[in-house]
């Protein structure tokens, strides 16, 4: 249990999208306890213009912890480019090396345009498969979650005619399992897990599909051995019902569609993206970049506010 608080580092994210106002209204409404153990990353003169554009007869808070990384610009607001991509990927090499050093816990990132970084070279989907390859790690899986009700997908940033291919009985294996490790506690050493079929009925015994007894079914029975509350394939039309909801710990999905809408129609800004199996806390925004209203003072930091809380139950826990 961490004794003191732990530090994040929070990223930008795209400097021509939401980010900079997000973090430029959680900085103007935080305490100096949190200032002293927050660090920013990325274009610095982006956060500042965003801060002025809010707050134009505020002062920066003094002794602001920040890490200038991606260039100085320009930036345009509102647009995807490459300049933002390359600002966004900056950032997040950033806050991966404060954690990698232990200078801090975790992370939380601000949002970055997938398109953006494809712009800037980048050969990653988003921040799952990057900060994968950046901690050297076997495997990670994007969870969502707004209170108990927790999501983990299989599989993500896809085009859905891959997903049959990518839906194996070790891809869904290690996503229950992810899901064991984050949300087993002393108290619940077998967390709940409802599972996901694929296909409508999930299937029904292979009669719209093969992935359930292909490999999803495998993988249940495999990850049974050691956690008898796992539970599946379910039919995905009915499987985030109150009920069952109430019942269950977490639940894993086969895509992101299929995870997603539920919890985010339920949540709104309120869900928190949680990276599993990184050697650190990673949270971040539940939402885009939001370009269409960049820049316009509009942006609600909520979703910003949701995940440092999160960050910061996770790493005390550590």
């Amino acid at each position: 249990m961490t004794r003191t608080p732990p530090v994040l580092a929070i990223t930008l994210g795209d400097p021509c999208g939401v980010g900079p106002e997000l973090l430029a209204r959680v900085i103007a409404g935080a305490s100096r306890d949190d200032l002293d153990r927050w660090i920013g990353c990325g274009p610095f003169a982006a956060f500042q213009q965003a801060f002025h554009r809010l707050f134009p007869r505020r002062r920066l808070p003094p002794g602001l912890r920040w890490q200038d990384v991606g260039g100085p610009g320009p930036f345009p607001v509102g647009a995807v480019s490459a300049a933002g991509g390359r600002a966004a990927v900056a950032a997040i090499e950033a806050a991966h090396a404060l954690c990698l050093a232990g200078t801090g816990a975790g992370m939380v990132t601000g949002p970055i345009g997938k398109e953006a970084i494809r712009l800037a070279g980048s050969p990653f989907a988003g921040h799952t498969d990057m900060l994968q390859a950046l901690a050297g790690v076997p495997a990670t899986r994007m969870a969502m979650v707004h209170g108990r009700f927790r999501v983990v997908m299989t599989t993500l940033h896809v085009a859905w005619r891959e997903v049959p291919r990518l839906l194996t009985e070790t891809a869904v294996y290690e996503t229950i399992l992810a899901a064991h490790t984050a949300f087993a506690t002393r108290r619940r050493p077998h967390p709940v897990i409802a599972v996901a079929g694929l296909n409508p009925h999930a299937g029904e015994h292979g009669l719209f599909g093969d992935e359930e007894e292909r490999a999803i079914r495998p993988a249940i029975d495999r990850a049974r051995r050691d956690n008898p509350n796992v539970t599946g394939p379910w039919p995905a039309d009915s499987l985030f019902k109150a009920d069952r909801r109430r019942a269950t710990d977490v639940f894993v999905a086969q895509t992101h569609d299929q995870g997603l809408i539920a919890i985010k129609v339920l949540g709104g800004l309120r869900c928190v993206n949680v990276t599993l199996g990184l050697p650190y806390v990673r949270t971040s925004v539940g939402h885009g970049t939001a370009y269409d209203i960049a820049g316009r003072g509009q942006a609600d930091h909520r979703g910003l506010l949701a995940a440092l809380r999160q960050a910061d139950r996770l790493a005390r826990t550590e």
